[in-house]
């Protein structure tokens, strides 16, 4: 057997050692601990597109909803979490001007840029009033939850409402068909499965965002499931599109009938149930 080199270290680079491991082991990133103060179902787009908290703080509204999973809603619960503190100016160094003849009426310029008043941040007037409103140890009915949520709106355009529900109990629904009194956005056009659709759906042609059927075609439309299943547009019992009155129930879905699935891994369910500026 080969001769075993024993090194022997002082007390300074024992430590220097040390130190290096810890630096390394600090730059480890657990993505399974980061976001927690976020919704699940955002936590995880995040997590899975290997972005980092330090890192939203410069993405683009554009660069966050490109990402998987993220939509308009996710992007304004991100951006009241993790926004860049702007709101304090920030000093920059300046060329000395040349000189300008009196009565030119050019300002002086301060060397300071000012703050990016496009966004209102966590920690800005507006926040705090409209959090000041909210009583965290309360438990709101959902007619007063609604007009809270409308007074307490601080966004310029018309956002939108989504309701976040926590699963409690084994007996918790996994699916809920819900109608609501006006639509959150554009309309869906609603189809029945009839020869037409079946002549369309052969030519991989689709232009409807439900697909109704009577039992009696769903043999037909089993070739097509690869072509409706990932767009989430293959009826099924379940989803409650394939039904012994087709047209009664595309009627319904026009009119606003929401199916809302529970999430996969999570006890969670999230609905969106329309804009700021609808009536309560």
């Amino acid at each position: 057997m080969g001769k075993v080199k024993k090194i022997v270290m002082d007390a300074s680079q024992e430590a220097e050692v040390k130190a290096k491991a810890v630096s390394k082991k600090k730059k480890m990133i657990i993505w399974e601990e980061l976001y927690s103060d976020l919704t699940p179902h955002v936590a995880l787009a995040l997590r899975e597109a290997r972005v980092k908290p330090d890192q939203l703080t410069t993405m683009s509204d554009g660069d966050l909803t490109a990402i998987d999973g993220i939509n308009d809603t996710a992007l304004e619960e991100i951006r009241s979490k993790y926004s860049p503190d702007l709101t304090a100016p920030v000093a920059v160094a300046t060329t000395a001007a040349p000189a300008v003849a009196e009565g030119e009426g050019t300002e002086e310029k301060s060397g300071i840029i000012p703050p990016n008043k496009r966004h209102t941040f966590r920690h800005g007037k507006a926040i705090v009033a409209a959090k000041s409103k909210i009583d965290r140890t309360k438990f709101y009915p959902v007619e007063e939850a609604v007009k809270l949520v409308k007074s307490t709106n601080i966004t310029n355009f018309d956002a939108t409402v989504t309701v976040h529900l926590n699963l409690v109990g084994k007996d918790a629904p996994t699916r809920l068909e819900l109608t609501f009194p006006y639509l959150a956005g554009a309309a869906k056009k609603v189809a029945i499965v009839s020869d037409e659709i079946l002549a369309n759906l052969e030519k991989g042609k689709i232009d409807f965002d439900i697909l109704v059927t009577h039992p009696s075609f769903m043999p037909k439309l089993a070739k097509y499931a690869k072509l409706l299943g990932p767009k989430g547009l293959m009826p099924s019992p379940k989803a409650g599109t394939v039904t012994p009155d087709p047209e009664k129930k595309a009627q319904e879905f026009a009119a606003g009938k929401t199916m809302i699935k529970a999430e996969a891994k999570f006890p969670l369910m999230h609905i969106t149930v329309g804009k700021i500026s609808q009536k309560e």
